[in-house]
């Protein structure tokens, strides 16, 4: 009945149905709570103060990359690799041996044309190409790690600055860097690791000098040979620095960062800072690369010495540049750039019969670094032998087509041998491989070196097509010691030729 037009309400008994229903709710909700809670702890990443010396996975590198508000653009997949690689042997040396016949040797003195690969782009360009291609050690040693990760076995990059009883640095530019990959017994073995070296094709190899690589690291090594490229086949410091900058915030202590960032800063203008990087450069590795960074700040010197009518003076920097390069011939006779180097000393000291022995040597050591037949060509043309000279200059362009250094010095050889046509041809290259931002101030450059009136320089605010061969981008490669002039001790390096 209703009571105020309210219905009374009567009570049943409960049912034990209903109690039992509450109760698998009452489960099922903490049940649920464990799993979310689960999933949180599973996707949630606990991030040391320094990423550790191990394989990381894809959230952990992510999350220390995020932490610490560093973008390293494409290269973040740098160890992974998304789809199983088939066909490749199991075994570390096996896999190391065939890297090797399907990667081509080149030298390590210049950066390639294009641009650095990921471990999943480097197999993709193998399987691309039936003929052997340019890697770098770097991209081998990446593809190395990732593939013997992807089969469960623990593996690192390492860079490696010597070898057991080699007579010569690994990494001849002392910028590149020269990678391998250290491979852990079972369950991550505490023992040492064994190293394989997949792009010099030395199977396992022992070390006397060697940094096993964090993840992030590897990363850094990347973002600095990209950087080392687009400057160097450009100028472009706008676009190269930061990129060198990111990759020292995961990697301050790396030599070869600190090279190329001393490197771009001396191009821009950064003298001091250059000094102090190229410096620190030298107190992490005081290895022969290093050290012929410093005789090259000693022929700069000694080159604006010389222009300001201080000869003596000069001399004294060209005779400290001939010491320290002894040191490093004499703990690295096989050492194919110092004998260069020690070439281009002795032609700045008039010593032409010393500093043909030294080339011959280079030659013998390393015959495809193009540094090596620009610097012959200039000791031809010293010796009033213009047809050695334009073919060892030739020789050069054929090794690095792409370098606008090269191309500049190449210009003031022909000239020097009378070819005028092939000199406008190679000033014409040079200010298309420049960054169109530097145009205006190579070709004036170019006029104070070789004379306004000498050349018909074309408008460098006019682009031309580029040259045959050549990718879409600007492309050049750093010029050798002998071309470094410091016009002012205020100011940057500058390129600069014998006159």
């Amino acid at each position: 009945m209703r009571r105020g037009g309210v219905e009374a309400v009567q009570e049943a008994a409960p049912k034990g149905g209903a109690s039992r229903t509450w109760l698998v709710a009452a489960v099922l909700v903490i049940v649920a709570a464990g799993i979310g809670y689960g999933v949180y702890q599973s996707t949630t990443v606990t991030l040391e103060d320094t990423p550790p010396v191990r394989p990381l996975e894809a959230s952990e590198l992510s999350a220390y990359l995020e932490r610490d508000q560093i973008q390293v653009g494409p290269y973040e997949p740098m160890m992974m690799l998304p789809d199983d690689v088939e066909g490749w042997p199991e075994s570390p040396a096996e896999i190391a041996a065939r890297m090797h016949r399907e990667s081509s040797s080149w030298s390590l003195e210049r950066p390639l044309p294009r641009e650095v690969l990921t471990a999943d782009e480097t197999f993709a360009m193998v399987d691309a190409h039936e003929e052997r291609v340019e890697l770098y050690p770097l991209e081998l040693a990446t593809a190395m790690t990732a593939l013997l990760r992807e089969r469960g076995m623990t593996a690192m990059v390492a860079e490696v600055w010597e070898f057991d009883g080699a007579r010569a640095p690994a990494d001849p530019s002392g910028m590149l860097g020269y990678f391998v990959t250290a491979v852990y017994g079972e369950g991550g073995s505490v023992e040492p690791p064994a190293y394989f070296d997949p792009w010099g094709g030395r199977g396992q190899v022992k070390v006397s000098s060697v940094r096993v690589l964090r993840d992030t690291e590897v990363l850094a090594a990347a973002l600095g040979t990209e950087a080392n490229r687009i400057f160097a086949r450009s100028g472009d410091g706008a676009k190269s620095l930061p990129m060198v900058e990111t990759a020292l915030l995961l990697d301050p202590v790396s030599p070869s960062l600190r090279a190329v960032n001393a490197t771009v800063l001396v191009e821009s203008g950064g003298l001091a800072q250059a000094v102090k990087e190229f410096e620190g450069a030298l107190q992490l590795r005081p290895d022969g690369p290093r050290k012929l960074s410093l005789v090259q700040l000693h022929l700069a010197q000694a080159g604006m010495l010389e222009m300001n009518g201080q000869r003596e003076a000069a001399e004294v920097q060209f005779n400290e540049g001939n010491r320290i390069v002894g040191e490093v011939i004499e703990k690295w006779p096989r050492y194919g750039r110092a004998h260069v180097v020690l070439a281009t000393v002795h032609l700045g000291l008039d010593e032409p019969e010393r500093a043909r022995v030294e080339l011959e040597a280079a030659e013998s050591l390393s015959p495809g670094a193009p540094m090596l037949w620009a610097v012959w060509a200039q000791y031809h043309l010293a010796q009033s032998d213009s047809v050695a000279a334009a073919s060892k200059i030739a020789r050069a362009i054929d090794l690095d087509p792409d370098n606008w250094q090269l191309r500049i010095q190449a210009a003031r050889i022909f000239q020097g041998a009378g070819d005028d046509d092939a000199a406008s041809e190679n000033v014409a290259m040079a200010l298309q491989l420049v960054s169109p931002d530097k145009r205006t101030e190579v070709r004036q450059f170019i006029e104070r070196m070789m004379g306004a009136g000498a050349l018909d320089l074309p408008d460098p605010t006019v682009t031309a097509a580029p040259p045959q061969g050549a990718s879409g981008d600007p492309a050049l490669m750093l010029g050798d010691p002998s071309n470094l002039r410091l016009r002012d001790p205020d100011q940057g390096l500058k390129l600069d030729l014998d006159e």
